[in-house]
């Protein structure tokens, strides 16, 4: 009887320990917070443009199925061909014949040449030439009225001309020739003070070129006093 009692106790306490972890369980589920579950969110919805240009129309759409626009992108420009490298070509060198020209000579701004010339057997001409702007006599114009001393002796009449270029005005070249010829005369007189010929005196400056004024030479030229010596009877 002691036993039966004994496997009676047992089964009574494994039966409220049983009881008991099924109350703690059920507690356990009680205390836990229920989770609510989430509900799916609306849906965004604008308004958009439906087709372009006169079939456009605007409406109510939801995303995503509202018409987007279409990205575009700019295709990239393929490089350009690089020009192949050419030798570089070097002219051949031209040969330009070039032809020494000899400076004018300093003589060409000098006096003219002094020259003594015959138009008939009783008139004498000699012609001295001046430097520019100057009245004074060269060396080669002394030489040629010493030169002329003998006709100068043998005349009745001596006419001396003054003569200028045609550079600058009027009136300082008639002053100039006017100078030229009086050096002309006092040469004259101071080699024959005791000269008995007649002397006229004509000076006109701009006047009577035997030259071109153009270049130094033919002006060369126009600077000058002419001497026409003229014995008895040859005017």
């Amino acid at each position: 009887m002691n036993k039966r009692l004994t496997e009676l106790a047992a089964a009574t306490s494994l039966a409220m320990s049983l009881v008991l972890t099924c109350s703690s369980c059920a507690q356990l589920k009680r205390e836990e917070p229920a989770v609510a579950e989430a509900s799916p969110e609306p849906a965004v919805r604008r308004v958009a443009q439906f087709s372009f240009g006169r079939d456009a129309s605007f409406g109510v759409c939801a995303e995503p199925a509202c018409p987007h626009v279409t990205p575009k992108t700019l295709a990239s420009a393929a490089p350009a061909p690089q020009a192949a490298s050419l030798p570089e070509v070097r002219p051949a060198p031209v040969v330009v014949p070039v032809r020494l020209v000899e400076p004018a000579s300093p003589a060409a701004s000098q006096p003219g040449p002094s020259k003594v010339s015959q138009a008939t057997d009783r008139t004498r001409h000699l012609v001295v030439g001046f430097a520019f702007g100057s009245a004074e006599l060269s060396a080669a114009a002394r030489v040629a009225l010493d030169a002329s001393l003998n006709d100068a002796r043998q005349s009745d009449r001596i006419v001396i001309s003054g003569r200028t270029d045609a550079v600058g005005d009027v009136k300082p070249n008639q002053a100039l020739a006017m100078a030229r010829a009086m050096a002309v005369r006092d040469h004259l007189r101071t080699l024959a003070p005791d000269l008995g010929a007649t002397i006229s005196i004509d000076a006109q400056g701009r006047c009577c070129f035997v030259a071109s004024n153009a270049d130094e030479g033919g002006r060369a030229r126009n600077r000058r006093v002419e001497i026409v010596f003229m014995a008895a009877g040859g005017a």
